[in-house]
């Protein structure tokens, strides 16, 4: 008779518990999008931006001319306001499937049609 001792059985026990683990899965990849759009009174040069659920989106906005920005409210994503040849950029994960309006929040721009719509897919 052998009797085995906790010293003698804990590197057994350790290699076939750690033969049992089941591998772990690969993350999900992050897609970045980058989308480039200009606006000037009173349109942006997309009316429709397309990006799927997950994207990590960077709007890079350059005003034309005037004084503008590009917001989407359901994201709380906002470029600064910048004047004729200035640019800003914001970036947001997009992590709702949808359709949401973005816009210009200077004065009344927004009621003068500077709008588009950004769909998550």
């Amino acid at each position: 008779n052998y009797t085995l001792s906790l010293h003698d059985a804990l590197p057994i026990y350790i290699e076939n518990t750690v033969n049992q683990l089941e591998p772990t899965p690969e993350p999900e990849p992050i897609t970045a999008k980058a989308v480039s759009l200009t606006g000037k009174n009173f349109k942006f040069s997309q009316n429709v931006i397309r990006v799927n659920r997950g994207d990590t989106v960077t709007v890079e906005f350059t005003s034309e001319s005037g004084f503008h920005d590009w917001v989407v409210d359901e994201f709380s994503a906002a470029s600064d306001r910048v004047s004729g040849g200035g640019k800003s950029s914001v970036t947001f994960i997009a992590d709702k499937i949808g359709s949401f309006e973005y816009y210009c929040s200077v004065g009344s721009h927004r009621a003068q049609g500077m709008t588009g719509t950004l769909i998550v897919e």
